[in-house]
């Protein structure tokens, strides 16, 4: 098995402790309404929510499963990882995504992120591939923050 890592940054103007309960503890509810073209529902399948729980996003075209592996509201870190689904396409065995907020001195927030790529054997992802998602997670982000921008009452 092969595990291609790439990170990156990300800024918004939104609060971490807001962000965070947004997209990590209440995706359930934000996900649909703030990607209502992408994502049809999140549910919790198994567990609570909490590490060791699997969540199913049911997409347009398919679903997405992900196993949450830490969850830790305290510190703004949610690590989980894409164990079954449509995204996971030859070569791909698995994805673990580990994001960190940290608050600006502005009140928004860096989003830190790490996603690791499994592949089946020895295969390798494009660097089209590679953008394309990371294109694609932070267009997530800006979309729960328009969200969160555009309903000030959500708490």
């Amino acid at each position: 098995m092969g595990v291609i890592t790439t990170e990156s940054e990300q800024v918004s103007v939104v609060p971490p402790a807001r962000l965070y309960k947004a997209v990590v503890l209440d995706s359930v509810n934000i996900f649909p309404k703030a990607l209502p073209n992408f994502i049809k529902s999140v549910e919790i399948i198994e567990g609570d929510g909490g590490p060791g729980s699997i969540k199913k996003l049911t997409l347009p075209e398919g679903y997405v499963k992900h196993k949450v592996d830490v969850l830790d509201p305290e510190n703004y870190v949610y690590h989980y990882t894409i164990v079954e689904g449509d995204v996971l396409s030859d070569p791909l065995e698995k994805i673990a995504y580990e994001y960190k907020s940290v608050a600006n001195p502005d009140g928004g927030t860096t989003i830190k992120s790490t996603v690791k790529y499994y592949t089946k054997g020895d295969a390798q992802l494009t660097q089209e591939f590679l953008q394309a998602n990371k294109e694609r997670s932070a267009g997530f982000t800006k979309a729960v923050e328009d969200y969160l921008l555009a309903n000030p009452d959500y708490n």
